[in-house]
């Protein structure tokens, strides 16, 4: 489930990426300063739900060692 939350948030985040050009030469500079925002976060999720599922698959395997070791 962390892997098709990890796709949504990449596929979101590049899809901004591409639309960003277009929408700093269209929008007012409120407008762009938001979608930039929005942009950051998207990234920032990115690199938390990352961050999360290496985090998760330490304590697994630290975990799997405890009981084998026991």
């Amino acid at each position: 489930m962390r892997f098709v939350w990890l796709t949504v948030l990449g596929g979101l985040a590049v899809v901004m990426v591409v639309f960003t050009p277009y929408m700093l030469r269209t929008v007012s500079t409120w407008e762009a300063i938001s979608w930039l925002a929005m942009l950051v976060a998207a990234f920032a999720g990115v690199v938390v739900v990352v961050r999360t599922e290496l985090l998760l698959r330490r304590m697994k395997r630290a975990e799997d060692r405890d009981v084998s070791g026991t």
